[in-house]
């Protein structure tokens, strides 16, 4: 059974959760954490992941897959992580060269899917990419957690888990820049 192409609809139900994932669920997570309330900023970043989930489940279930969705999804993920991430680094629970290297391969990609195809090159998300968000995603609440309940062993963990989806980002990013040049060299 084949999929139907998506639909070039905006007001669906999965990608109104994909507003709301960045209008509202990602400012409360940011100001919880920012403000100290570990505990809370936790549970608003369950219910950030829990969101992603639910839109894309729901876009399946109910056949609203759209060409905005996805787009929107893997861009929210990554504002979601890159935000979240800097809160954390505010707070002194995350190393800074993480969030550096983070956005040096987001903006370079974003840069040159801007001089070559003037906007996106419709890509699709790799398996790497899925393995670094679970580990990017994975490693937000281990460190929240750690923070909140004073475990440094727990804290070393999510370390190493965040590392290990910062360097899954920087292969991912090399993935998408080797797909963005075979795209450009075909388009020529």
């Amino acid at each position: 059974m084949s999929t139907p192409a998506p639909s070039t609809r905006v007001w669906t139900l999965p990608n109104l959760i994909s507003f709301a994932r960045l209008a509202v669920l990602l400012p409360l997570v940011v100001w919880l954490l920012v403000t100290g309330r570990l505990w809370w900023g936790l549970v608003a970043l369950i219910a950030l992941g829990a969101s992603d989930w639910v839109d894309g489940y729901l876009a399946r279930r109910l056949g609203q897959v759209t060409l905005l969705g996805q787009r929107l999804d893997p861009v929210a993920d990554r504002v979601a992580i890159v935000v979240v991430i800097a809160a954390l680094v505010a707070e002194g629970l995350v190393p800074w060269p993480a969030v550096a290297i983070i956005l040096a391969v987001d903006l370079s990609l974003l840069v040159l899917a801007g001089l070559w195809f003037r906007g996106s090159p419709d890509l699709p998300v790799s398996r790497i990419g899925k393995w670094r968000t679970a580990c990017l995603l994975g490693a937000l609440p281990l460190l929240i957690t750690s923070a909140a309940a004073s475990l440094e062993w727990l804290h070393v963990v999510a370390l190493v888990v965040l590392w290990l989806g910062v360097l899954g980002h920087v292969v991912a990013g090399l993935g998408y820049l080797r797909g963005m040049a075979a795209a450009r060299h075909r388009a020529r």
